[in-house]
């Protein structure tokens, strides 16, 4: 099967993805979920204010929106074409195989990166702050229903919920959750005296530069969790509620949002 690709088209289509993903990501940054006739101006705003560049950190993104296979051939073919590059013949006019293609995988991989690299170096000539924001005005409202959902699915998952049915619990369901990785390091940092630690372990070990509080905790995190915390469960149910904006629900337990 053979299929037709239009270059420029596809660099419009990639720079408009590329423009989509600075949208979504500066959505998420201000935690913009409601876009609507009557905040639009003001939210429109916000996205033209922001500074936005196209750097290497997005050539992975842009490949991985490339096609592959035998599609993905032809989509680098009309790359190479456009710049007047040679391109290995893998098919005939019709689209069907040659059977006697005498390039290697190295030498396809090599003309497959190349042309990768000059479509990437286009598009890169193509963006622009300017063409950014026209992108914005014309399409952001558009765009509303799906940047909410988005952004309701990014505050999902950062969504904690430490289930317990009274504050007594607490400290012993942190800690197992911590074990289980269902916490992150922070409530490490969070919960451990490491003053404590370290002078503890300055009393008993002789080495103590060669093996630190850091390493302690890697090998003996229940250990540490146990003997250093600086909570009670009262204690801790206080600080996360007054400091960390949880809030108790009934039979679910401490909810962060």
């Amino acid at each position: 099967m053979k299929y037709s690709y239009n270059y420029n088209t596809e660099l419009e289509n990639i720079l408009n993805e590329i423009y989509k993903h600075k949208i979504y990501n500066i959505a998420a940054k201000n935690n913009i979920s409601v876009i609507n006739e009557t905040n639009l101006n003001n939210i429109i705003n916000i996205f033209t204010s922001t500074h936005v560049y196209l750097g290497s950190d997005l050539d992975s993104f842009i490949i991985n929106l490339m096609p592959t296979g035998d599609a993905g051939y032809f989509y680098r073919a009309e790359i190479s074409k456009h710049f007047n590059h040679s391109y290995p013949r893998l098919f005939d006019y019709l689209g069907n195989p040659i059977k006697s293609e005498s390039s290697n995988k190295f030498a396809l991989k090599l003309w497959q990166s190349n042309a990768e690299e000059m479509f990437i170096e286009d598009i890169r000539s193509k963006f622009s702050k300017e063409n950014f924001d026209n992108f914005v005005e014309s399409n952001l409202l558009s765009m509303a229903d799906d940047i909410a959902s988005f952004i309701n699915k990014l505050n999902k998952e950062k969504e904690i919920i430490i289930p317990i049915l009274n504050k007594s619990e607490l400290l012993s369901k942190v800690k197992s959750m911590i074990l289980d990785n269902k916490l992150d390091s922070s409530w490490i940092e969070l919960l451990i005296d490491i003053d404590e630690l370290r002078n503890n372990m300055q009393q008993y070990a002789a080495e103590f530069d060669i093996y630190s509080e850091f390493d302690k905790l890697e090998d003996d995190l229940e250990e540490c969790l146990n003997q250093f915390c600086k909570y009670t469960s009262e204690d801790l149910y206080d600080f996360l509620i007054k400091e960390k904006d949880f809030y108790f629900i009934e039979n679910v337990g401490l909810v962060k949002r």
